[in-house]
């Protein structure tokens, strides 16, 4: 990021979001477009940190070690924002207006800043101030979002949540989740996962997160699907140019696989809700590695025989211990384990 060039323009934006985020009342829609700016790109991020940082270079005889403790700080939400320029403000009411107004526009920012921001969090591509939940491994947790949209996440997943005034856009980061979308035709709900986007207007759909790719299930309605490696330079990324209905699935970032709709049965995907594994064809491999996501431990195939049956089963995820007595007796199957955390399964000769 320190190699590439902030220019003039992006700095002025900056200077003037600075000056704007230290006014006294900060009204709601302010909050709302400052955060859209700031969640833009690490550039902007890194922009609006080095206008904060002109802060440290300027002289402040109006400050005294006594008056007021400067330090550096991370900001963590707008009230802890909010609070500290307050602190500033009390400390400074007094000063002269007039000397500041001789001063250019960034070094006003720069002198009416209290606080040096710090964005170590998003130089790593989190977005300020989203909401996140997340599951444990085994756990599945019911959200409702503040637009009244309904998701349910799987095991071991998490999610990050941005709700403006003009759009909703979800973060799958891992493992998978159930969307239930409220309608708003005025706010599409996007959402962005490994291998492309996904946007809907109201809907019921299933994204799983797989490493580099995702897959996306309809259940009901109709959900536009972006494949980012496979839309030119000039496309948007937002533009879909695939469009799912019910009982499709279309697999994102995958190159093995072709770019196409294809037919599922969704409830049979989305069975995981009721703590079902439902299986149609499927090979014993793809079922272990589903089980697995399920429990701590490792749960390994020690025969490559066993990998390529086909499965037809409905299986229940209960206690580990419980689903491997269900496996043992269906695939004939023996779970001998190795350690604690390890349990290898061989065919019964």
């Amino acid at each position: 990021m320190s190699e590439q060039k902030i220019d003039d323009n992006l700095l002025d934006e900056a200077t003037e979001w600075f000056v704007l985020m230290r006014a006294e009342e900060i009204s709601d829609q302010r909050e709302q477009a400052f955060v859209q700016w700031i969640s833009q790109s690490a550039l902007h991020q890194t922009a609006y940190a080095e206008v904060g940082g002109f802060w440290d270079d300027l002289p402040m005889p109006e400050f005294q070690a006594s008056d007021v403790e400067i330090s550096e700080a991370s900001v963590t939400s707008l009230a802890d924002h909010k609070a500290k320029q307050n602190a500033l403000q009390e400390s400074n009411k007094d000063q002269s207006a007039a000397k500041n107004s001789s001063w250019s526009p960034r070094l006003i920012a720069a002198s009416i800043a209290f606080l040096i921001l710090t964005f170590a969090g998003l130089q790593y591509g989190d977005t300020f101030l989203m909401d996140r939940h997340s599951t444990r491994i085994g756990e599945i947790a019911d959200i409702i979002l503040e637009d009244g949209s309904h998701l349910v996440l799987n095991t071991n997943s998490e999610i990050r949540v941005d709700l403006t005034a003009d759009q909703r856009i979800v973060y799958l980061d891992r493992g998978e989740a159930f969307f239930e979308v409220k309608k708003d035709q005025n706010r599409p709900f996007f959402v962005e996962t490994a291998g492309g986007l996904v946007r809907v207007l109201g809907t019921k759909f299933n994204v799983r997160h797989r490493g580099s790719s995702s897959d996306v299930t309809v259940l009901e309605g109709s959900v536009g699907v972006t494949d980012y490696g496979h839309i030119s330079d000039t496309e948007k990324a937002r533009t879909p140019h695939v469009t799912l209905t019910p009982n499709q699935k279309f697999t994102l970032g995958n190159d093995s696989v072709e770019n196409v709709a294809i037919a599922v049965d969704s409830a049979a995907t989305l069975a995981w809700r009721d703590r079902k594994l439902i299986y149609n064809g499927e090979s014993f491999k793809s079922l272990i590695a589903d089980i697995n996501r399920y429990y701590d431990g490792e749960i390994r195939i020690g025969d490559p025989a066993l990998n390529d049956i086909e499965v037809v089963a409905i299986l229940k995820i209960e206690d580990r211990a419980t689903t491997l007595k269900a496996i043992e007796a269906t695939f004939n199957v023996t779970a001998r384990p190795i350690s604690k955390d390890l349990i290898t399964l061989y065919p019964n000769k």
